[in-house]
């Protein structure tokens, strides 16, 4: 046992040191006067001019000599680079983080030197992952599911592209933790460090924090924001930066403003000093820092890719809505539209935009072109994408699914990148990228629904949810996850093609998986944040009988089609395919 605990030391001190760049060049460098952050930049010992570098509030380039200075009160508590097209930073083995940051170790007066190497490489045609909500925290056997579930298929995703010699990295979007258990369960964000690099991590990853990486034992003040990065900084550098692969500007912020407020006959939970509450918002400070980066872009036709944790620009609803609302807070903590348009207009000069956001747990992908009487955020697409733990883990760990809260399978998303263009599909941890929709004979939705008898006592007991026991005849659902206008849908029976109509609906199989389960031991299931109501990526057909087969087609964005030949009845559990 005390062998055991030697090794984890070891593993986490480890994973301390090579957490950020330690890389001491033979090339010389000399403070400027004033300068209180200095050092050199570059790759096999040849100086890299031009690379950004930043301590979170000014930014300045390399000299010719690959020489940075910085005068830096030192606030944030660690130097970066903004990595250029064309290189990546090394990882240690073990580790997953690129090493484009070094913490500060002297005081705000003193010169201190941090070098950073880079390492050439050909990237304008690359992948970019996108992951969010991991939500380790050491219960429900949520790091066996990440081993067995998970990896499984960033593995295979990210194998597909190197055979074919295209680089692959990783963005994640957040709440790798869950503050709450920090301390419950003694896992916190440097456990779940540890625990990626332990498991083999296939890609880079490049952080960003959500609201569970806060440390919730923070007490509440004017800096609390902060304050509670503090861990998350230690273990993972700057909460907010930017980065170059091929001809695709990235960048990372934290969008949202930590409050941890007491509230009058608040039981926080152990050793937490308040009720864990934020603000979905970018501060000014950090702001000041974005408009800097991006105006050192000088071709505006550059695609922007932004990970946060949060998203920012939902329709009111999914279903033929085109009006427009957002997660932002003002100032006062109320959640309003300006603030978020506030925000974008930073990208106005930018002709596309990405912003790739988590935290709903749901797949949503919001063209805001589509939005009635905001042009000028139409080169804005906010991809709100699924979590990897789907809804905490928890349908898989009681015998279902591993399923997320609209009733999609939990996953994540790919972005293939050639040159400027860009383009996305999921990829679910089930049954991988080539299946992108489920179909539901909803017939025998109606027959479970009237012969489970743990069916009809959960309804009876939830009488607000969907009761598919009246259902008319041979309807037919089809959820289709990253579901966006422009997709296709086509449904033929027999040859003749069936009428396909949009209708918000309750995810059957979702139900049986989650809401069941949790009606056990959480009798009021209004109470839970993960109950799913109605999703909006559904779509329907009426066929003619209840034997016939269908053929389903939808075609995406980028005219990839998925098929289904659907016999009925076909059969209906919480592991339906």
């Amino acid at each position: 046992m005390k062998k055991v605990i030697l090794t984890l030391l070891a593993l986490s001190v480890c994973c301390n040191l090579t957490a950020q760049s330690t890389f001491i060049s033979n090339l010389k460098a000399k403070a400027a006067k004033g300068a209180t952050i200095y050092g050199i930049v570059e790759c096999n010992g040849t100086p890299l001019e031009g690379v950004a570098v930043s301590d979170g509030y000014s930014i300045v380039k390399t000299d010719k000599k690959g020489v940075y200075n910085l005068v830096s009160e030192k606030k944030n508590g660690n130097v970066f680079i903004t990595i250029p097209s064309g290189y990546e930073a090394p990882v240690a083995a073990g580790d997953v983080q690129p090493q484009y940051w070094a913490a500060l170790t002297a005081d705000s007066t003193t010169a201190e030197r941090h070098d950073f190497e880079l390492k050439a490489v050909e990237n304008d045609k690359h992948v970019m992952l996108a992951i969010t909500d991991i939500h380790l925290s050491n219960q429900l056997g949520d790091i066996d599911q990440l081993k067995t579930i998970v990896m499984p298929r960033i593995r295979e995703e990210v194998e597909k592209y190197r055979k074919q010699g295209i680089p692959v990295y990783t963005m994640c979007m957040g709440d790798s933790s869950f503050d709450l258990f920090w301390y419950d369960f003694l896992f916190d964000i440097k456990d779940f460090r540890t625990t990626i690099g332990k498991i083999g991590y296939p890609t880079p990853i490049f952080h960003t924090m959500g609201n569970h990486d806060n440390d919730g034992a923070t007490e509440p003040n004017a800096e609390t924001d902060f304050n509670a990065t503090k861990k998350y900084r230690e273990v993972f550098g700057p909460t907010y930066y930017s980065f170059n692969i091929g001809k695709v500007h990235y960048i990372m912020l934290d969008n949202l403003r930590y409050r941890n407020e007491k509230r009058k006959n608040m039981k926080p939970g152990k050793n937490m000093a308040g009720a864990r509450n934020y603000d979905h918002i970018v501060v000014e400070e950090q702001l000041e820092w974005l408009r800097k980066d991006l105006a050192m872009i000088e071709d505006k036709s550059t695609p922007i890719v932004v990970g946060m944790h949060s998203p920012v620009f939902r329709m009111l609803s999914e279903h033929n809505s085109r009006e427009l609302y957002s997660y932002f807070h003002d100032s006062e903590g109320k959640r309003t539209l300006p603030p978020a348009l506030y925000f974008a207009s930073t990208f106005a000069e930018f002709k596309s935009v990405h912003f790739v956001t988590g935290h709903s747990h749901k797949l949503i992908t919001t063209h805001c072109s589509q939005a009635v009487d905001y042009p000028q955020i139409a080169n804005i697409i906010d991809h709100n994408v699924g979590a990897i733990c789907g809804a905490w883990w928890f349908t898989a760990a009681h015998g279902g699914p591993h399923l997320a809260p609209d009733g999609a399978p939990a996953g994540f998303k790919v972005f293939p990148v050639d040159g400027k263009q860009i383009e996305w599909y999921y990829t679910a941890t089930d049954c991988g990228a080539q299946k992108q929709f489920r179909a539901f004979d909803l017939n025998t939705v109606r027959d479970y629904y009237r012969t489970n008898g743990e069916m009809r006592v959960f309804l009876e007991n939830n009488p607000q949810r969907t009761d598919f026991a009246t259902v008319e005849d041979n309807r037919v659902a089809i959820h289709i996850w990253d579901w966006a206008p422009d997709w296709k849908v086509k449904v033929t029976e027999n040859g003749k093609e069936l009428k396909v109509t949009h209708q918000p609906m309750e995810n059957p199989q979702y139900t049986v998986a989650y809401c069941i389960p949790k009606s056990v031991w959480r009798r009021n299931l209004k109470k839970d944040a993960f109950v799913e109501d109605k999703t909006a990526h559904m779509f329907h057909v009426v066929a003619s009988a209840a034997d016939t087969t269908l053929e389903i087609s939808v075609t995406d964005s980028f005219g990839h089609t998925y098929t289904e030949t659907m016999v009925r009845p076909k059969a209906f559990s919480k592991h339906i395919e």
